[in-house]
C-alpha cells in the first residue's frame, strides 16, 4: 500500500516536472514584468487617498508611496502575520512628518473598496457559471446549537448583560481615548467624503492595475501552456481573488484546482489535464512570491538607503518587533543606513 503511494506521487511529481520544463521562459518574465507594473500602478490610487488625509505632506512622493507598498507587499511572504503592512506603515511614517500609525492604517480602507467590489464581481461571475460550489441543501448549511439559550434563558440573560456593563465600563474609562483615536481613523478616511476624488483618483488607477493584471496572468497563461481567452483569463484571476471574499471555493489549494479544472471544461469546451493547471497554479504563486520579495528587498533598500538586503530585512524585522511589542504605536527610526 504504502510503495503504491510513493508510486503515485512519483509519478505526479514527474508529469508536474515535465510540464514545468516546458515552460516559455520570455512569457513568464513577460508576466512578472506587467505584475509588478500592475502593482505600482495601484499604488498610484493610495498615494491619492495618503495626500487626501495628509494634506501638508508636500515632501510625500509617489514613489515613497511605491516603494513602500512594494516592500511591504514583498515581505508578507516572509514577516509572519502580514508583518509586510506594518512594513509599509512604518516607511510612510518615515516620510510624513507628525503622521500617526492609526491614521496610517486607516488608508487601507478606502484603499481596498474598489479590490473588495471587484473581488464580489468575480464572485457572483463564478457563482452564475457554477464554477464554486455552494451549499445547495439545508443539510449542507452549518447548524448551530441555540439548546443552552432555550434551555438556560436568565443565566444566557444574565452573561449577556454582564457583558454589556463591562462594555459600558470600558467606554466610559476610555472615552477620551476613543475619540482621539475615532477622530485619527476619520483622518485615514477623509477621501471617502469627495467621491469624485476617490474615483478618478483611487479607483481608476486601481481599474487600470486590474487590467494590467489581466495582461499578466495571459502572459503566464500561455507560458504555462493554457488555453487563453478572455473567459479564462477572467477565470484564474477569480480563482486566485475569491478566497479573499468567500471562505468557500478556492480558499485551498484543492478546491481552486476543482474550480480552474472545471471551469476550463465549461468555457473552452475541452478538457485540460490537471497536471499542466496544477502546474501553473503552483508554478505562478512561486514565481510571483519570490520575485515580488526580491523586487520589496531592491525598495526597501532605496528607502533605507542600503544596498545590503539583510540589513533591509532585519531593520524592517525590527521596527515590526517593535510596533508589535509596544502598547502604543513607535517612532520609526531616524535613519536605518547600512
Amino acid at each position: 500500500m504504502l510503495i503504491d503511494v510513493f508510486r503515485t506521487a512519483s509519478h505526479a511529481l514527474e508529469l508536474l516536472l515535465h510540464r514545468a520544463a516546458s515552460v516559455d521562459p520570455t512569457l513568464v518574465v513577460v508576466g512578472i514584468v506587467l505584475y509588478v507594473v500592475a502593482q505600482c500602478v495601484r499604488t498610484l490610487g493610495w498615494h491619492t487617498i495618503l495626500r487626501a488625509a495628509y494634506p501638508e505632506a508636500t515632501e510625500l512622493r509617489r514613489r515613497d508611496t511605491m516603494a513602500a507598498y512594494l516592500a511591504g507587499a514583498g515581505l508578507n511572504g516572509v514577516i509572519p502575520a502580514r508583518g509586510g503592512d506594518i512594513v509599509k506603515l512604518w516607511l510612510l511614517h518615515r516620510k510624513i512628518g507628525g503622521a500617526r500609525y492609526p491614521t496610517l492604517a486607516a488608508t487601507f480602507l478606502p484603499e481596498t473598496l474598489f479590490e473588495t467590489f471587484f473581488g464580489f464581481a468575480l464572485v457572483v461571475w463564478a457563482l452564475s457559471r457554477g464554477f464554486l460550489p455552494v451549499p445547495t441543501a439545508s443539510g449542507e448549511m452549518p447548524h448551530v446549537d441555540v439548546t443552552l439559550l432555550i434551555e438556560y434563558p436568565l443565566p444566557a440573560a444574565g452573561g449577556a448583560l454582564a457583558l454589556a456593563a463591562i462594555g459600558y465600563g470600558l467606554y466610559r474609562l476610555l472615552r477620551r481615548r476613543v475619540a482621539d483615536l475615532t477622530v485619527r481613523l476619520r483622518q485615514g478616511v477623509v477621501i471617502l467624503h469627495d467621491p469624485r476624488r476617490f474615483l478618478r483618483g483611487v479607483a481608476s488607477w486601481q481599474a487600470l492595475g486590474r487590467l494590467i493584471r489581466l495582461g499578466s496572468l495571459a502572459a503566464f497563461m500561455e507560458a504555462f501552456h493554457l488555453p487563453v481567452t478572455v473567459s479564462t483569463v477572467v477565470l484564474v484571476m477569480a480563482a486566485q481573488g475569491g478566497g479573499r471574499i468567500i471562505p468557500l471555493a478556492p480558499a485551498s489549494a484543492g478546491l481552486r484546482l476543482a474550480m480552474l479544472s472545471y471551469g476550463f471544461v465549461e468555457t473552452t469546451g475541452h478538457a485540460v489535464d490537471i497536471a499542466a493547471i496544477t502546474t501553473f497554479t503552483f508554478g505562478v504563486g512561486a514565481l510571483l512570491m519570490l520575485s515580488g520579495l526580491v523586487v520589496g528587498l531592491i525598495a526597501l533598500g532605496l528607502q533605507l538607503e542600503t544596498s545590503s538586503p539583510r540589513v533591509a530585512l532585519r531593520a524592517a524585522r525590527d521596527a515590526v518587533a517593535r510596533h508589535r511589542a509596544a502598547e502604543a504605536p513607535v517612532e520609526a527610526p531616524a535613519q536605518a543606513n547600512a
